[in-house]
């Protein structure tokens, strides 16, 4: 779909890109379309949502398949892996923190009440 001049492209934040990767969105007639100019891939969708996530599990997929064919990459691929690899990296590093304080200290609260539960011998 082209742009015309009337439309309004908005950038909005993509999840986990720490600037890396920008997207855009637009609406034309009934559906919006967001995309990554970086990598030359849009989805559509009925809402900016819809759109919106189908361009963040689109970049998932992609993703995936360039790690799987990396050694038949031309010189664009190999770009486009890196890029992606390295947002990829911003999406582990924030799960694995908030993860493993949630973890900590569920196992903590776990000690907690089983220590309480056990029976004392006198």
């Amino acid at each position: 779909m082209k742009l015309t001049k009337n439309q309004e492209v908005r950038e909005v934040p993509l999840p986990f890109s720490d600037g890396l990767l920008s997207a855009k969105l637009w609406k034309v007639k009934n559906r919006f379309v967001a995309s990554v100019p970086e990598l030359g891939l849009s989805c559509y969708g009925e809402s900016d949502t819809e759109a919106s996530f189908r361009l963040f599990t689109a970049l998932l997929k992609y993703y995936r398949q360039l790690k799987a064919h990396k050694e038949k990459l031309g010189e664009k691929g190999i770009n486009h892996l890196e890029i992606l690899s390295k947002w990829m990296e911003g999406i582990e590093k924030r799960m694995s923190g908030g993860a493993a304080a949630s973890n900590l200290r569920s196992r903590e609260s776990n000690l907690v009440s089983l220590s309480s539960r056990r029976p004392r011998l006198s």
